[in-house]
């Protein structure tokens, strides 16, 4: 705003009429108040002749003054809740980027790059309001062309204003003078006063007819009025409460699911016969997990399988029970306890499967799997793993028992078969399966993952502790580290003593 616009805008500022008059009330007020009591004795013997003029004009030129200056710091004060009492385009001072073209009655919004920081000033003018009532007569408009309903009312609550659509919600001809808080109960639970008077934003969600509102009550302390502008959100409360619905069914079925493959697992008292002294550490990270495990006896053979399929939640479920089916098939209906066998027939079958239908032939789909095979006659293990190993403790000692770097599924060495480790088993060994959900999971101070060394260590620290001690620990670390931070896979941990 140029020096000759700066100058008209405050010049108008000063002149207003109602406020000059109230001004000059107030003033004349003051300073003849001031006056006598600087002159008691003009007021003991009342006589014109007695005033001295100039301390008179003084004494209230000094009061008329402050007020106008008030007036205009009030007025100039351009704030975001604000309503505008001029018609103009407007600059933020913070930024001098962004401009805002304001009309009479209108609320000041936020400058959207400074925000709070907003400082408007005005860039250009085009009109004043003469009267709060012209501001009361701008908002009157504005409502009357808005399709939402809005309502202006005072601190008790009557209706001063509303517009056509807030007459055609809530039924009625006219809502001047009707008392809001008993035509919308849902509106007592606010102190208007307390809005009124701290230009407060409330906001409330209503259901009329059917429909859904969200109200937002606005205080406006210059007029002492509350605006409430009504918005219709029927079309996204159905829309949420659909998907609420849908996201609950699709839970159900997801814990149906989870049913169903407990039930594919292999049974707790099953595995207890075979393996009496060992532990399962299992979590899936969603409900259902791409994880699994697989324990069952051949004659003298106990297998045991640590799996992990690709994914995790539904798509890891799926895959999960894909491999149990097959590992049944193979190990169960034909009997193959080979720990090398058993792998390649695994991926053969699965790339078979996968590639059935229209299933596309390139997707690596798959699983990585450590299988130990214990032979109870000779006392023995033989191993194979794909990408997972095996950790043997013996004598306060861990060895590796690496696996072969492929997985079970469709992948450039896939022609390529597994290789087979055996090893034979001593009293009190202890070996351990698992899948990658326990070493990738992030936690600590720094946020980082617990990684392969952390949990060798676990192993080698707990493991001459009981077995069942040892698996609390391991459980209880995993809480410890993962304390605030989200599970990133499946967890699957099996430990056996010998």
């Amino acid at each position: 705003m140029d020096i000759k616009n700066s100058i008209s805008y405050f010049l108008h500022l000063a002149t207003e009429k109602r406020t000059v008059f109230r001004a000059f009330f107030i003033s004349v007020i003051v300073g003849l108040i001031l006056y006598m009591l600087h002159q008691p004795q003009w007021a003991a013997s009342f006589g014109f002749g007695k005033i001295h003029v100039g301390k008179v004009v003084l004494s209230v030129f000094i009061p008329f003054a402050l007020i106008i200056l008030s007036n205009i710091i009030s007025k100039s004060n351009l704030k975001p809740g604000n309503v505008s009492h001029i018609d103009a385009l407007l600059k933020c001072n913070s930024c001098n980027k962004a401009d805002f073209h304001v009309h009479i009655g209108q609320e000041l919004e936020e400058c959207p790059l400074c925000k709070k920081e907003t400082k408007w000033i005005p860039k250009q003018i085009f009109s004043f309001a003469k009267s709060d009532n012209e501001i009361l007569k701008s908002l009157a408009l504005f409502a009357r062309h808005n399709p939402q309903p809005l309502f202006r009312i005072d601190v008790n609550g009557m209706i001063n204003g509303s517009n056509p659509a807030s007459e055609n919600l809530l039924a009625q001809t006219s809502l001047a003078g009707q008392n809001i808080l008993e035509l919308l109960p849902e509106l007592k639970q606010f102190n208007l006063e307390e809005i009124i008077k701290h230009d407060e934003v409330k906001e409330v969600l209503i259901s009329l007819k059917g429909n859904f509102y969200n109200l937002l009550l606005k205080g406006v302390n210059s007029i002492n009025t509350i605006n409430i502008y009504g918005n219709d959100i029927t079309k996204i409360k159905l829309a949420e409460q659909k998907i609420q619905n849908q996201a609950q069914d699709i839970k159900e079925s997801i814990r149906y699911a989870w049913t169903i493959q407990k039930a594919m697992l292999s049974n707790d008292k099953f595995v207890e016969e075979i393996l009496p002294s060992r532990f399962i550490m299992y979590r899936p990270r969603n409900v259902v997990s791409g994880d699994f495990y697989w324990i069952n006896q051949i004659r003298n053979f106990k297998i045991i399988i640590a799996a992990d399929s690709t994914g995790h939640g539904v798509p890891g479920a799926f895959m999960s029970m894909l491999g149990i089916s097959i590992l049944n098939e193979i190990i169960l209906r034909e009997k193959l306890v080979e720990p090398d066998v058993i792998l390649n027939q695994l991926r053969t079958r699965i790339i078979e499967s996968l590639e059935t239908g229209s299933y596309e032939k390139n997707v690596q789909d798959g699983m990585d799997v450590a299988l130990a095979v214990i032979n109870t006659e000779n006392n023995s293990l033989s191993f194979a793993g794909a990408f997972n190993p095996l950790v043997l403790f013996r004598n306060n000692q861990l060895k590796i028992i690496e696996a072969d770097d492929m997985p079970v599924g469709k992948h450039v060495n896939d022609q390529i078969p597994f290789s087979k480790k055996q090893l034979d088993l001593q009293p009190n060994d202890r070996f351990y399966l698992f899948t990658d959900g326990y070493k990738d999971q992030f936690g600590g101070e720094r946020d980082k993952k617990f990684g392969m060394k952390a949990f060798k260590n676990l192993i080698l620290e707990t493991g001459s502790l009981p077995i069942n001690k040892q698996h609390n620990i391991i459980e209880e670390t995993f809480d410890e580290w993962k304390n605030g931070y989200e599970q990133v896979d499946d967890v699957l941990v099996i430990g056996v003593e010998i």
